[in-house]
């Protein structure tokens, strides 16, 4: 369609409750204008639009089934839909709400609908259609409307008018469509009267006067050597080197021509490539707050087009402006859109401040409090993360041996050589192997305590260990896996429970066990993808997982469901082991260097 028509497009403002747009399809074009009175017109309007773009997504061979179509399309909240369909050598113009069509031919130009039904016909070289949504010319008369018609481009004079309206429409949401047909059809008339509306409520549909469209093949060396041809008979008569010297001069005016309609072609080519740039950006941004993945995908697609476009237009022209214009506003949008993050994490506690040389090595988290383990100075802490207050709850050769700590309530955990030690935070008693080392233990990974309830990530044995609380003793060892599900866990990193069990790998996965078999967890719209030596926090107070992603000295934040949400970029010289995140105080914890780090969340 697009090597037979020229388009410009008049976009209003936007708010909540009034939304437009124009609609270009390979095989259609139109508008469509939205008020909804619960602030949704943005979610209609995109919905309305994504529907007939997939509809209308081949060559239309019958106009009827398009009828239904929008007929089955149609809500109250719709104010105009407008669609103009080439079928063959006809061409058809939908109108169903309120809004009106004009016509320019041969300087004149006429209101070809204005109410709802159908008009149809083949069109002219030069024909001009403007399709107006409801409140798209508020406050412009046709006199003035009609004024904007003149040599320009019909994306200058979109272009132009939407200029003007911006300063005396009032009115939100409104949209219109200049659609220019372009040289090279083949002069038909046909008329057929209108039909009025009848009893079964179809409706109305008239002709109006148009062409057949059949484009010319160029045939550039034919025509020269038609012309040519007389003119060696003409100057035969001539002395030699004066004909040489014609020759010549004619030759270079055709090759002149002839780049000149090459440039005119680029030209062309040039500003086609702006119109679709300019609709997937206005796209991405339309879909900013409706699906984050798909909007960075029109964003990143209008870049690339702009990129490669500007490789073959001088800044200097009219389009290469445009190119910088859109190209300054997609460096503005595009970082809403990856919702990428400059993290500077700050010194949050030092646990050197409370023993002198100590550093955290293991780390638990319940709710408002961290519990540390420094193994080598033997120490157990704990940090009231809103008030910043410390303590030390435990230490001495009983913790000899310990490698990780984990925390639930007033009791914290630690695992040990020997079996897992609990410490309580409220009179600092220990009570040593609370639960005893087990046969089955081969290389307990990690230690995370939930519901109460002790679970050991066993990489050597691939395995979940699980130990219930039952009062002031634990069961005996159960599996938490189901007996016969054996995943491979020889590459966990590291382990975080919200009720499903979530494991870093060292291959650069992430996966997820609900009730002891797999739960599949797909990331979905990461760029660039998830490098190697993961490890994943999330616990029943976050809505989101958090992935440290040390390839990329990234944070990547997930929803439960695997779409990408945002990312924290720290600097190259940070280097974290660990993360965890309290969503309710707004916090990105880092631990690095045995000290704890932080960055507010967006």
């Amino acid at each position: 369609m697009d090597q037979h028509f020229n388009t410009g497009s008049v976009v209003g403002k936007k708010s909540d409750t009034h939304w437009g747009q124009a609609v270009k399809t390979p095989y259609a074009f139109g508008v469509v204008e939205i008020e909804d009175e619960e602030g949704n017109a943005q979610t209609v309007g995109m919905e309305l639009i994504h529907q007939i773009t997939r509809e209308i997504s081949e060559p239309i061979t019958e106009i009827s089934r398009i009828f239904t179509f929008l007929d089955s399309l149609w809500k109250p909240n719709i104010q105009t839909l407008i669609l103009c369909i080439p079928l063959g050598t006809t061409m058809t113009v939908i109108l169903r709400g309120t809004g009106v069509v004009y016509l320019k031919r041969d300087g004149h130009i006429s209101r070809l609908r204005s109410r709802e039904g159908t008009i149809s016909g083949v069109v002219y070289p030069k024909d001009t259609l403007f399709l107006s949504t409801k409140t798209c010319l508020n406050g412009v008369s046709e006199e003035e409307f009609f004024s904007f018609f003149d040599h320009l481009s019909v994306e200058d004079i979109a272009e132009k008018l939407t200029l003007h309206l911006h300063t005396k429409n009032d009115a939100f949401g409104y949209a219109g469509l200049f659609v220019e047909v372009e040289d090279g059809v083949e002069n038909t008339l046909q008329k057929e009267e209108e039909t009025p509306k009848g009893d079964s409520g179809q409706t109305n549909s008239r002709k109006f006067s148009v062409p057949i469209i059949k484009m010319h093949a160029l045939k550039p060396l034919g025509n020269i050597k038609k012309k040519v041809q007389p003119l060696i008979r003409l100057l035969q008569s001539v002395d030699v080197r004066i004909t040489v010297i014609l020759l010549v001069l004619f030759v270079v005016s055709i090759t002149v021509g002839i780049i000149k309609e090459s440039s005119g072609r680029k030209i062309t080519e040039s500003a086609k490539s702006i119109q679709e740039a300019e609709r997937l950006y206005d796209e991405g941004v339309a879909l900013l707050d409706l699906n984050l993945v798909k909007s960075r995908e029109r964003l990143a697609e209008a870049k690339s087009l702009v990129d490669k476009t500007k490789q073959s237009v001088s800044p200097k022209t009219k389009e290469g402006r445009m190119l910088s214009d859109l190209e300054k506003k997609l460096a503005e949008i595009l970082p809403k859109a990856t919702k990428e993050y400059e993290a500077a994490p700050e010194l949050f506690f030092d646990v050197s401040l409370l023993k002198n040389g100590s550093a955290i090595e293991s780390f638990g988290m319940y709710e408002d409090t961290m519990a540390f383990l420094d193994t080598h100075a033997k120490t157990v802490y704990v940090l009231q993360l809103s008030t910043k207050n410390g303590q030390v709850v435990g230490g001495g050769s009983a913790f000899d041996g310990s490698e990780s700590v984990a925390i639930h309530g007033d009791t914290v955990y630690v695992f040990t050589s020997n079996g897992i030690h609990t410490v309580s935070v409220r009179d600092k008693t220990v009570k040593p192997l609370a639960i005893k080392k087990a046969e089955d233990w081969l290389s307990i990974k990690a230690m995370t305590s939930f519901g109460g309830n002790i679970y050991l990530l066993d990489s050597g044995k691939s395995r979940i260990w699980k130990y219930i609380a039952t009062g002031s003793a634990f069961s005996p060892l159960r599996e938490y896996l189901l007996p016969d599900f054996f995943p491979d866990l020889t590459k966990a990193t590291n382990m975080a429970i919200d009720g499903s069990v979530w494991i870093g790998f060292s291959d650069g996965t992430v996966k997820r066990y609900t009730q002891g078999k797999d739960d599949p967890f797909i990331t979905k719209g990461v760029e660039p993808a998830l490098g190697m030596n993961l490890a994943v926090f999330t616990d029943d107070n976050c809505t989101n997982v958090y992935i440290l992603d040390p390839d990329n000295k990234r944070v990547v934040v997930l929803e439960k469901d695997g779409m990408y949400k945002s990312q924290y970029i720290y600097p190259a010289t940070f280097i974290p082991t660990r993360i965890a995140v309290s969503e309710k105080l707004g916090k990105l914890f880092f631990f690095s260097e045995g000290k704890l780090y932080t960055t507010s969340l967006k």
